[in-house]
């Protein structure tokens, strides 16, 4: 855990740093735990410029890869293969055992259409949601389309994670991505929000990346990066949790538009010696990394 001395030491003496400043502080900060591998990429959409850390290095995704669900079911809402009212029947035991969520809950299965779906994915992080939108759109599909993308770090292994696995598991055993496919994901739904039109052909309309970014503010869990925020509603996220890992991806707004995308993963937890909460400091690293973050959005735009 980080002591208030410890946290205005990283913020420095008053004033707020850049972009690349705040990077190196948190580097030097994650010296300090060098049982831990850090990854992340920030990007100033309004500047253009960005700084990253180990960006191409693979972890374990958890529950941030839902992300590249959402834009793949948008992207192909957007080519007339779905819509959002499409509807589809829930049987929670077609899931196996989750209970991550609210789906679980059913007593008997009931009907939901793709954007029920998709909130409570992104919102309750709900992995029979999750289950159904991937069976939707085919685990190798969703695999083909995330290569051309450019998500070239990402692999989906498996609809929902599995419930037997040790926390010190090899990446092949899990779904994977990396802290620069995180954005480059959510980059695709925050241009599209500004009508800007994609060099890969890969459009989707600005009113279906306006639904991904709005339901992602929807994220219900007291995340990292909302974790020491004092104004919550202009952050939109999503994070993971893993057997060995804590992720987050989100973004920071202002004015109604979005200022900074960024994704920020801690990994190899387990290496951290007990009796040390190393979730605990997986957090509050992502947290205050997220309000430099927001105090620089906040004064520099």
């Amino acid at each position: 855990m980080w002591t208030d001395y410890e946290v205005l030491r990283v913020m420095g003496d008053g004033g707020y740093p850049s972009l690349q400043a705040i990077g190196q502080r948190m580097i030097e900060w994650a010296k300090r735990e060098q049982a831990c591998s850090y990854r992340w990429y920030v990007r100033d959409v309004v500047c253009g410029t960005h700084h990253d850390f180990k960006c191409r290095a693979r972890s374990p995704s958890s529950s941030t890869r839902k992300l590249y669900i959402l834009v793949t079911v948008l992207l192909l809402i957007e080519r007339g293969e779905f819509a959002l009212s499409d509807s589809i029947l829930v049987d929670k035991e077609r899931a196996g055992h989750q209970t991550c969520g609210g789906l679980w809950l059913l007593d008997s299965p009931r009907a939901f259409t793709v954007a029920e779906l998709l909130k409570l994915m992104m919102g309750l992080s709900d992995n029979i949601a999750t289950f159904y939108l991937v069976e939707m759109v085919g685990l190798d599909r969703l695999n083909a389309l995330s290569s051309v993308l450019g998500l070239s770090g990402t692999w989906h292994l498996s609809a929902v994670p599995s419930q037997a696995l040790a926390v010190d598991h090899a990446l092949n055993a899990v779904n994977t991505t990396t802290a620069l496919d995180l954005v480059t994901a959510l980059s695709i739904l925050v241009n599209g929000t500004k009508n800007r039109l994609p060099h890969d052909g890969h459009f989707i309309s600005k009113a279906l990346c306006e639904f991904g970014l709005h339901i992602m503010r929807g994220q219900q869990d007291t995340t990292a990066i909302r974790g020491w925020l004092t104004d919550i509603e202009q952050v939109g996220d999503k994070h993971g949790i893993g057997y060995r890992n804590y992720n987050n991806v989100g973004y920071l707004a202002r004015g109604g538009e979005v200022k900074i995308v960024f994704s920020i993963i801690v990994d190899d937890l387990h290496r951290i010696e007990e009796p040390r909460p190393a979730f605990a400091y997986a957090r509050d690293f992502i947290a205050l990394f997220s309000r430099l973050l927001d105090d620089y959005s906040r004064l520099e735009h």
